[in-house]
């Protein structure tokens, strides 16, 4: 054989079996699913992330028709369970519902994480959100955030808030605002918001950085004094809390999220049949009214517009990190 027709000869094996691979590849994604799906939540059972995660698998799955098993991963602050993911099958067999924390802040802080989530994960939709509610002791001097900020400008160093820990995402929103309030203030980490939310209602801490949902009923029993929200808009749980931004801070929006993901690789047809049962169960009012319950705007605007809000969301969240001088313990 001349090296004419040998070249020939393995182009042509070579195409045959690039045209099987795909052949296969494409019915591959075509039947799918067909079998059970696994999300993995990288948070314990009970949680506003399981809770919510239970939702969409059920109603996903009524979509699929197909089961979607949920599994409990928790574990370094949501990124045993997500690094799992990133390392399984790309095949749609496996997706994970990743947050600010595991997809964005502890990359930018630094942290050693066994994947990279600007590479090895792919973005299939958002899932809700919700801000955090900033809250002061019930006796504190002053009744408002402008009023707290203006305290704090008075006597630097002397205003201790706390959150959920060193680089969680509430540390993270209240180092944001410090910075663009231009104040000083004292950081205590707890192990929670069940302890802050404690310690705020018993005087112990001058202000909390606390989630909606697990704080909405004792700011409604005026247990503690509500100055602000931190999400983009106003929560459906505490209606008469002003936003910061609406408060003078225009831009400013601190959120936690809910994000489907998938690994990278994953074929686009079966992304593409996931993020379409996302998409329509979020548009459900019945699953939106169930979302809203457990503290969380049901938002999800599509695939494409989920991965750019994600990719903003690790802009802003980096600068933040960068200008702040914030660092994991």
């Amino acid at each position: 054989m001349t090296g004419s027709a040998r070249m020939t000869a393995v182009k042509s094996a070579l195409l045959g079996t690039l045209i099987a691979a795909g052949t296969a590849f494409g019915a591959m994604a075509q039947d799918f699913p067909s079998k059970p799906i696994v999300m993995v939540v990288p948070f314990p059972p009970g949680g506003s992330t399981d809770v919510v995660s239970r939702v969409l698998a059920q109603k996903m799955g009524e979509k699929l028709k197909q089961t979607i098993v949920v599994e409990n991963k928790p574990g370094a602050a949501g990124t045993i369970g997500i690094g799992e993911v990133a390392r399984s099958a790309a095949d749609g067999y496996t997706v994970g519902v990743s947050g600010v924390g595991p997809s964005i802040i502890l990359h930018a802080l630094g942290q050693q994480l066994s994947y990279d989530p600007t590479k090895d994960l792919e973005v299939v939709g958002l899932a809700g959100s919700t801000g955090f509610v900033l809250a002061a002791r019930p006796d504190f001097p002053a009744d408002d955030l402008g009023g707290v900020l203006a305290w704090a400008k008075e006597n630097p160093g002397k205003l201790a808030y706390g959150t959920s820990g060193v680089g969680s995402p509430g540390h993270l929103a209240m180092e944001w605002l410090r910075m663009i309030a231009d104040v000083e203030v004292n950081h205590i980490p707890y192990k929670g918001n069940g302890p802050l939310l404690t310690d705020v209602i018993g005087k112990h801490i001058d202000m909390g950085v606390l989630t909606i949902p697990g704080t909405a009923k004792q700011v409604n029993e005026g247990q503690i004094k509500a100055l602000a929200v931190t999400g983009a808009a106003r929560s459906q749980e505490l209606e008469t809390v002003p936003t910061v931004a609406e408060l003078g801070h225009e831009g400013y929006a601190a959120e936690i999220w809910n994000a489907l993901v998938v690994p990278t690789g994953t074929p686009e047809p079966v992304v593409e049949t996931l993020a379409k049962a996302l998409d329509e169960v979020m548009a459900d009012p019945a699953t939106q009214a169930e979302i809203v319950k457990l503290g969380f705007t049901p938002n999800s605007p599509g695939r494409a517009a989920s991965a750019e809000f994600i990719e903003a969301e690790r802009a802003k969240w980096t600068e933040v990190i960068k200008n702040s001088g914030a660092k994991l313990e």
